[in-house]
């Protein structure tokens, strides 16, 4: 006669296993929502020589007209990089420095003039926030949570 061992099966184990994994990554979500509430993200600031040209609060930027995109499997939308600088009053450009708190990234890239085109946007964040994005910006040079355009 067959008979049954007493225990926890290792499929039961892995079960368990998975699925605090999956409350441990809802968890990680939602506290990343609650501590980025938008009362508190603060104005995106175009700057030129350490002096700020303008600020942009993100129901200001949610009022520029937006361009979507796709990259890496997935689409978003925002304003143009070059829509916000003209608003803040910048013709002419060299370059353009990225800056971000560096919490979840590099948190700065630099962008030359030429790569700084119509496909550049900030894709507005689940988060409330703003992160560069744009067809040649790679996965890992991506600023999220953008708090400065830098013009040189």
């Amino acid at each position: 006669m067959y008979r049954r061992e007493q225990g926890i099966r290792p499929r039961t184990i892995a079960l368990i296993v998975l699925g605090l994994l999956f409350a441990f990554i809802a968890l990680a979500w939602g506290a990343e929502l609650l501590l980025a509430a938008p009362d508190d993200i603060p104005p995106l600031r175009v700057t030129r020589d350490g002096v700020v040209l303008a600020e942009f609060t993100m129901g200001e930027l949610r009022e520029f007209p937006t361009r979507s995109y796709s990259q890496f499997g997935k689409s978003g939308e925002g304003p143009m990089v070059l829509d916000v600088l003209a608003e803040a009053g910048v013709a002419d450009f060299e370059r353009l420095t990225v800056r971000g708190p560096a919490v979840r990234d590099d948190g700065i890239l630099v962008l030359e003039r030429d790569q700084v085109t119509e496909d550049v946007v900030l894709d507005f964040a689940n988060r409330g926030t703003v992160k560069i994005a744009g067809p040649d910006i790679e996965w890992d040079d991506r600023v999220r949570d953008v708090t400065e355009l830098e013009v040189e």
